[in-house]
């Protein structure tokens, strides 16, 4: 009989991050191994069941079957602990030498490590105090060089347009031929698409979840779990998830639904740091054109912009006034103030300019909700009326002989917009240096940095949309605009709208005296379009 039988566990681990797939690394394999040895040994006596860490990495001790077997150890339940080799204790050198060399120890902890022939209670010391570390560091080593094989394959496949994230959006379903390849989900899309014309037509999110939740809709967590996929999160505050004004928002906000698929947002720093963190969105992988898209380029731009401004409405409304969000004061530029004065049996609706209304320091601008809606209503018919000319003068120069053609010179125009933009960039600097010096003073100093600041958005936008135009030239020279499309189908638009001022206007105005400005979308697109018209009016007796 032994001296002494050692009370034993035996420790199995087994990562799906880190390359431990293979068959003689399953938890069978281990299991088996780690009891034939006990069996062998009489000094041994297995004292209850395995722990067992399936699909954890080595990388870390973070292991809830490790942690409960350090609880046992330190009850004084355990004298021994086996395992197959030391890649199944830890790759990580550093933690795992601290606790061979230092915790086992001081805790009489006999510790065996089967296929590396250590065995704590046996070894050499001296032979032992080189190999092991060498074994824990080529361990360690394993784990960084498939950690670093495993990010550049998924970088790989990011660039390239993969999709490599485990569910897929809402609207969405992962390829039955190629599960790297977003489709449609057709049970689903149109409530995205219902989602993104209901906030066109002034419903707030909180009032287009509440919608979705009377009629039944199955939240985006609701409907994976009716798919069948296991998928939990903490912010499910009930038995049963429902829309929230949270998950109508990230629909309205993810690009995913105009073909865009943006992966590597969040990442670990290395491979021994598990914490995951959010990056910084210029290191996010962006590939345009991925997948089909649900909602159009021009419809989700249109939501981006309003939903960057001030689109409250009143506990007893489900829609947003017509011009919520559209109208400012022409001066100051701030947000003008809906006002409702009630008259014995009428109402007047007037705005008011926000500022003067807070702080007096802007003059009221004040004007009537009707006189607005008429001008705006009769300057848009005159704008579809000005494009659609202009698509007949286009048409005409098309029908032209191709040597009469001049080039519809995009470069020149993206040339033009980055001149302006640059120009602009050193106006914003040169601010401070205004401000600073006296030359202006800090109203003005702020002021200006917000025009500044609007003027070069607004120039990337359009650089951004003359860009993809350019890209959509066909063969012949001609183009897709679908900018004039946009206002052709509202040609025969009987009344005012929030959909039409969603599609066509970027922001009214307004100015003293009542007089109304009014920003149309696609003002750059329309200007320069106009020029190339304009080199052909000698030519075709064109008036535009």
């Amino acid at each position: 009989m032994p001296d002494k039988v050692y009370r034993t566990a035996i420790y199995c681990r087994l990562s799906r991050e880190d390359g431990d797939k293979v068959e003689s690394n399953s938890i069978a394999s281990q299991r088996a191994i780690c009891e034939d040895y006990i069996a062998r040994h009489d000094d041994l006596e297995l004292v209850c069941e395995p722990f067992v860490d399936d699909g954890y990495s080595g990388v870390s001790f973070n292991r809830p079957q490790f942690k409960k077997l350090e609880e046992a150890i330190r009850k004084g339940a355990l004298d021994c602990i086996v395992v197959k080799d030391l890649s199944r204790f830890s790759r990580n050198y550093i933690d795992g030498g601290r606790y061979i060399e230092k915790i086992f120890p001081q805790l009489g902890i006999r510790f065996i490590a089967i296929n590396d022939a250590y065995d704590s209670l046996t070894g050499d010391p001296q032979s032992d105090s080189f190999v092991i570390p060498f074994k824990n560091l080529i361990n360690d080593s394993y784990c960084k060089d498939i950690s670093m094989k495993i990010r550049s394959s998924l970088e790989v496949k990011q660039k390239s347009g993969e999709f490599v994230g485990s569910f897929a959006p809402y609207g969405y379903m992962k390829s039955l031929e190629n599960k790297n390849q977003l489709i449609v989900d057709e049970a689903v899309s149109e409530y995205v698409q219902m989602i993104f014309s209901m906030y066109k037509d002034g419903f707030s999110i909180g009032r287009i979840a509440k919608r979705l939740n009377q009629m039944g809709v199955l939240s985006p967590m609701e409907y994976k779990h009716s798919a069948g996929v296991k998928f939990d999160t903490v912010f499910k505050t009930s038995d049963t998830a429902k829309w929230t004004y949270k998950a109508v928002q990230r629909i309205l906000t993810n690009e995913v639904y105009i073909g865009v698929l943006a992966q590597g947002k969040r990442g670990t720093p290395n491979y021994k740091v598990r914490v995951v963190k959010s990056k910084d969105e210029s290191e996010w992988v962006k590939v345009e054109n991925a997948h089909e898209a649900l909602v159009s380029y021009e419809d989700f731009m249109a939501v981006k912009v309003m939903m960057q401004r001030d689109m409250r409405c009143s506990p007893d409304q489900d829609e947003a006034h017509l011009f919520s969000g559209f109208l400012f004061c022409g001066d100051c530029q701030q947000p003008m103030i809906r006002k409702t004065v009630p008259s014995k049996t009428k109402k007047y609706i007037y705005y008011v300019c926000s500022t003067n209304k807070h702080s007096r320091t802007c003059s009221p601008h004040s004007i009537a909700a009707k006189e607005v809606e008429e001008k705006v209503f009769r300057a848009i018919h005159d704008q579809i009326e000005l494009v659609i000319n202009l698509e007949h003068a286009l048409g005409m120069i098309e029908r032209l002989p191709s040597q009469s053609r001049k080039a519809f010179n995009y470069e020149a125009q993206i040339a033009k917009i980055e001149e302006e933009i640059e120009r602009y960039q050193k106006l914003k600097l040169g601010l401070y240096e205004n401000f600073i010096g006296g030359v202006i003073d800090k109203s003005e100093y702020f002021e200006f940095r917000s025009s500044y600041t609007k003027i070069i958005e607004d120039k990337q936008e359009a650089l951004l949309r003359v860009k993809k135009e350019m890209k959509q030239t066909v063969t012949t020279g001609t183009t897709e605009r679908n900018w004039v499309t946009l206002f052709k189908q509202y040609e025969n638009v009987e009344e005012l709208n929030r959909r039409v001022l969603m599609s066509l206007v970027d922001r009214i105005l307004i100015h003293e005296n009542h007089a109304i400005e009014i920003v149309f979308k696609y003002r750059d697109e329309y200007q320069q379009t106009l020029e190339y018209v304009l080199g052909y009016a000698d030519e075709l007796d064109i008036a535009v």
